[in-house]
């Protein structure tokens, strides 16, 4: 023993030093030499001892943990630790953690281990610091824990964590197993990807996966896969749908062509929706009285089919009407056989529409656009 007492303010404020560049930890074995030095060149007044054995360290370190006011914790023989989250140091942890959460999604509490440079027997301590904090978000898959970005280190570093990884790595909205594999620390076990099911993050399409922050994006691969049979199907409607007939066709086109839906129950019609609107943008389908309309083709065709009765109107007049009315009664019957569907809203629609289409024709060729 010293014959003067330690310093243990002065070694206290040493060890801070050493455990702010150990992520928090003193390891007497290993740090000795650097807090004596330390200790030995600070100022430390006459009465207190001037020079440290490893005992005086051991003993000295045991004394500052036992006081309630300091950071300072035992939490093995020889190993000491200082809370660093309310310091200056745990930018250095929050550094270490977003590199390496940028490197894969996932990790094995070895891959911490070597990058803290931790005792085996200080992992699990470390790793309750850093969930405590939610630095880490804990895995437990049967015999092993693996670890993720925690809520609070992702406030605080950009474009790192699962969902942004995995929106890095998708295409089309979709990762491949292999693929998954790639970002992560580990193989795709079944409770790594039970993990990321539960988090909303994926959804297993059976050998790839749907990255659910990109569902609009995979929606829009859908749509460009389908809209050419949809547009199809518009065409034979006359460019004129009901609604609820539009979104079945929608429907019935990525069921014939996609394994998708039966994997996608919970958010099915979030799916559905994004489609029917991908494909509507793609094909400029409005939505007009519960009626899918594809609004340019549906003006051409209405725009033609009212010149079409015009001119079947002028064949059966022996003298043609001298008021737009007149002209409007003429062609009522071939208003009324118009038929494009089997639901009587549609073809009350384009009846409506073709009339008007008739009345502006009429008016233009007829009146020279003076009576409307």
């Amino acid at each position: 023993m010293p014959l003067r007492p330690i310093d243990t303010d002065v070694l206290e404020d040493v060890c801070d030093s050493v455990a702010r560049e150990n992520y928090g930890f003193i390891y007497i074995t290993d740090n000795k030499n650097e807090v004596k030095t330390a200790y030995e060149q600070a100022d430390t007044g006459p009465l207190s001892a001037g020079k440290l054995s490893t005992s005086d360290i051991r003993k000295g370190l045991s004394e500052i943990a036992g006081n309630d006011l300091t950071d300072f914790e035992q939490i093995r023989d020889g190993v000491f630790y200082i809370d660093q989250f309310g310091a200056v140091g745990n930018e250095e942890i929050t550094n270490e953690l977003t590199m390496v959460f940028s490197q894969k999604l996932v990790v094995t509490g070895e891959r911490l281990r070597s990058v803290f440079s931790l005792a085996i027997d200080d992992l699990e301590f470390f790793v309750d610091e850093l969930e405590s904090r939610g630095y880490l978000r804990r895995i437990r898959a049967g015999q092993n824990d693996y670890y993720t970005i925690g809520p609070k280190l992702k406030e605080r570093a950009d474009d790192v964590g699962l969902d942004s990884q995995l929106a890095q790595d998708a295409v089309h909205g979709r990762i491949s197993h292999s693929e998954l594999e790639s970002v992560i620390d580990v193989s795709a076990t079944t409770d790594v990807i039970r993990y990321l099911e539960k988090e909303d993050l994926i959804i297993d399409l059976d050998g790839e996966y749907l990255v659910k922050s990109l569902l609009d994006e995979y929606a829009e691969f859908l749509a460009n896969e389908i809209d050419e049979a949809v547009e199809s199907e518009l065409e034979t409607a006359n460019f004129i749908l009901q609604s609820s007939e539009y979104s079945e066709i929608v429907k019935n086109e990525i069921r014939s062509r996609f394994d998708v839906l039966s994997h996608v129950r919970d958010i099915e019609s979030e799916l559905l929706d994004a489609v029917e609107s991908a494909v509507a943008d793609s094909l400029g389908v409005e939505f007009d009285r519960n009626m899918a309309i594809q609004t340019d083709e549906f003006e051409q065709h209405t725009t033609g089919e009212a010149r079409r009765i015009l001119n079947d109107v002028k064949a059966e007049l022996d003298t043609e009407p001298g008021k737009l009315g007149e002209w409007v009664t003429a062609a009522e019957e071939h208003f009324e056989e118009v038929r494009v569907s089997n639901t009587s809203a549609v073809n009350d629609h384009i009846r409506s529409v073709i009339e008007e289409r008739y009345r502006e024709v009429v008016d233009e060729e007829e009146f020279g656009g003076m009576v409307l």
